[in-house]
């Protein structure tokens, strides 16, 4: 009984005071890595070449080809520009009716796989008609008759609506593989803000119980990391590609007017996990020189009370107990999470 009572206790506390603005509020999470681009490390991107995406309808016209990736004054470019290009590979192709592919374009791929923390770059997007620039997760099973697919989109841009973008989940947990996928999707409408002529924060903060967007370090949206009972819960690899619209979808790419060359610049990349210290017991907590990195275990009485305006987050493998006494006033904030340590 006292463990179902502390369950019950850690998800009403965590619920309540979640949500903070900013993501780098919470000092569990660790920065792995900043990517300046000084130079384009090959050990930490894999750049797409000789590459379509989706097939049928729904294939975007461009080809993604080396050459349209490259490091320019501490910038990553990836260029799209009017090309005429083969079909890559033996299947089927939507273009080879409409004239081929008449466009080549630039993406990059993660070599690393992650599994929850905070992913952002600060980039600045291409804009008219038929551009779709987009950072996001993704990853599924190789194995059909066991099936799931992953992806998050931290961003997609449109080319046609500069003042806004639109943060995505996709998945699907399916035995055997399915055709379609569930998704879910909102559009983040940012007044007075075009994003094709300024850079920008996009990030997205993933833990296993939500998801979280942020543009410009501030939150702009938060869901529940629940679909179908599982959520999102598998590694992925980061993805930054500058694609163009389907001929099929709105804000169709236009072969008669779409400008080219346009670029997307990304000046860096952050990815922030969750520290990891799950053999270390907590009794009591000294705020100020704590390391929040994930523990086995934390109990807290009234000596670990909150004052007003603390903002606390706290993670452990299997359990967070709050003895009688504890308090977090007004004008605090508290998070407690139980979660593996996956880093």
């Amino acid at each position: 009984m006292k463990n179902r009572i502390l369950l019950i206790l850690i998800f009403w506390v965590y619920g309540i005071f979640v949500y903070a603005q900013n993501p780098y509020d919470d000092p569990s999470l660790t920065i792995v890595y900043q990517d300046d681009f000084n130079t384009f490390n090959s050990s930490r991107w894999e750049i797409g070449d000789n590459q379509v995406h989706d097939e049928g309808s729904n294939e975007e016209p461009q080809v993604y080809t080396s050459d349209n990736v490259y490091v320019d004054s501490g910038k990553l470019v990836l260029r799209t520009k009017r090309q005429d290009h083969a079909h890559p590979g033996n299947g089927d192709c939507y273009y080879i009716d409409h004239g081929g592919h008449k466009f080549t374009s630039g993406k990059v791929r993660g070599r690393q796989s992650y599994k929850y923390g905070y992913f952002e770059i600060y980039a600045k997007i291409p804009a008219g008609q038929g551009y779709w620039p987009a950072f996001w997760m993704w990853e599924e099973s190789s194995d059909t008759t066991d099936y799931w697919y992953n992806e998050i989109d931290i961003f997609e841009g449109n080319g046609c609506l500069t003042d806004s973008v639109t943060c995505n989940v996709h998945w699907n947990y399916e035995s055997p593989k399915p055709e379609n996928l569930n998704n879910h999707g909102m559009v983040l409408n940012i007044p007075a803000i075009n994003y094709s002529q300024h850079y920008h924060w996009y990030g997205m903060k993933w833990d296993p119980y939500e998801i979280s967007w942020y543009v410009d370090r501030q939150l702009v949206r938060t869901i529940c990391n629940n679909m179908e009972d599982v959520g999102i819960q598998n590694p992925m690899h980061i993805v930054i590609n500058s694609a163009l619209f389907p001929y099929s979808w709105p804000c169709r790419t236009d072969t008669t007017n779409i400008q080219v060359p346009n670029y997307m610049y990304v000046d860096t990349v952050n990815v922030c996990l969750f520290g990891c210290d799950d053999n270390t017991v907590v009794n009591e907590i000294n705020y100020s020189s704590f390391d929040y990195k994930i523990k086995k275990s934390i109990t807290l009485s009234e000596a670990s009370s909150l004052t007003y305006g603390q903002n606390i987050y706290l993670k452990a493998t299997d359990f967070i107990e709050l003895q009688s006494g504890f308090e977090a006033p007004l004008g605090s904030r508290l998070s407690l999470q139980i979660m593996e340590c996956t880093n």
